[in-house]
């Protein structure tokens, strides 16, 4: 069992229908390694609408109720346009480990999106983990900042 060391306790969770095979493992995977879940549901093998467990994480997390998000779909796409709507959310798709580590380290983003179609749980799991030990690396801050001044200009219109 690998410990969860880091200052990340608490996780929400969500995904679609798409992910009914993998979610109880990813899950499970996430409290083994000593994480907090707090799902906030997928509709069963019925089809359903991801942008209803997109915009309820990424409300979790800009709310601090929650450390960080994830969420699963499809792709990632749809889980990741929706929750970004969530003023003060950063959610990232994330194909590879790559694009997983940068998310967090370059982007500061606070919820990861994740396909099931195009990866395997081992996959999945390991760009989470991957996501959640990496720290954000402060010298890209003055472009974070620019993209919270670019989302205050869109509310104010």
């Amino acid at each position: 069992m690998v410990m969860n060391m880091g200052k990340i306790k608490k996780l929400a969770f969500g995904t679609d229908h798409t992910a009914v095979e993998i979610r109880e493992r990813v899950k499970e995977y996430l409290q083994n390694m000593q994480y907090e879940v707090e799902d906030f549901g997928f509709c069963g093998n019925e089809s359903c609408d991801y942008p209803d467990y997109a915009i309820k994480v990424a409300e979790a997390v800009v709310s601090k109720r929650a450390d960080k998000g994830i969420l699963i779909c499809g792709t990632g796409i749809g889980m990741s346009i929706a929750a970004n709507k969530v003023k003060g959310a950063i959610a990232a798709i994330c194909w590879n480990e790559d694009t997983a580590k940068l998310a967090a380290e370059h982007n500061c983003a606070d919820i990861i999106c994740l396909g099931s179609r195009n990866a395997t749980i081992s996959e999945v799991c390991h760009r989470i983990k991957i996501f959640l030990e990496t720290s954000f690396e402060k010298r890209h801050m003055k472009r974070i900042l620019k993209i919270k001044e670019i989302e205050e200009m869109q509310c104010k219109r």
